[in-house]
């Protein structure tokens, strides 16, 4: 696990205490030329009551927030809303 602050919205709570983050495995990269520097922060897909978030591998976008030990996604992959590379999520999160 990373220890680093998540990439979150300006309407998240500033001055928290960083998470822990894991980043996703990108299985598609987005479709388009290239990176074209910082992407707009998208919402989480997923927000749970724990304290790790999973964020994107390709841009550090929030896909999964906070996100406790017994919590599941339903899915075993999803668009990035920011950049929409594909990411994977790990088969402890899944359902």
């Amino acid at each position: 696990m990373n220890a680093s602050c998540a990439k979150t919205s300006s309407r998240d709570h500033e001055g928290a205490k960083s998470m822990p983050t894991v980043s996703l495995k990108v299985t598609r990269q987005p479709s388009g030329a290239s990176d074209q520097g910082a992407p707009e922060m998208g919402k989480p897909l997923f927000r749970g009551s724990g304290d790790t978030d999973y964020l994107c591998g390709n841009c550090g976008s929030v896909i999964a927030a906070s996100m406790g030990p017994t919590q599941r996604v339903n899915i075993d992959v999803a668009a990035c809303a920011s950049c929409g590379a594909e990411n994977e999520f790990p088969p402890h999160l899944r359902a």
